[in-house]
């Protein structure tokens, strides 16, 4: 799946996507590990997209990668204006084992969650057997996608 067939599959009511480019310092890094709990790769650099309709933010989209076991998973999220999730998708799978995290049941368990804290693996997001890794992995990359959802959003 290309990014442009996510985006339109996770916000269908945007008009457009536009493209944001925050620059992720090393305060902004910090800011994301401490509230992901996770440690952010040296490669981090997702691709981020306001969603906007009739001038409206309508939320984000961010399409990042992590490894699997050997090699790369990548994936977008679409998470409303408030920052909750509103759907996963994966784009490329490359492993030999654990293609599962690409059904919807397990990707549908990030849907309405909001904050790195409500999508703990093992505790609110189940593994699947034979997955292990691609679970964990794509659950921490979607933790540190939130907390920059959150750094994103403009304070209430």
């Amino acid at each position: 799946m290309e990014v442009d067939q996510a985006q339109k599959l996770l916000l269908p009511e945007a008009e457009h996507f536009q493209a944001v480019s925050p620059v992720l310092d090393e305060a902004k890094l910090a800011a994301i590990a401490s509230q992901s709990e996770t440690r952010v790769p040296k490669s981090f650099s997702p691709r981020i997209w306001q969603a906007l309709a009739a001038g409206t933010a309508r939320g984000w989209i961010v399409a990042d990668r992590v490894i699997g076991k050997y090699d790369w998973i990548d994936f977008a999220v679409g998470f409303s204006a408030e920052g909750a999730v509103v759907g996963v998708e994966i784009l490329a799978y490359r492993e030999s084992h654990g293609a599962e995290i690409r059904q919807t049941a397990w990707r549908r368990q990030f849907n309405g969650r909001k904050g790195p804290q409500a999508m703990r693996f093992a505790d609110d997001i189940r593994n699947i057997s034979g997955a292990t890794l691609s679970c964990q992995h794509v659950t921490e990359g979607i933790q540190r996608l939130s907390a920059l959802v959150g750094l994103l959003r403009p304070a209430r």
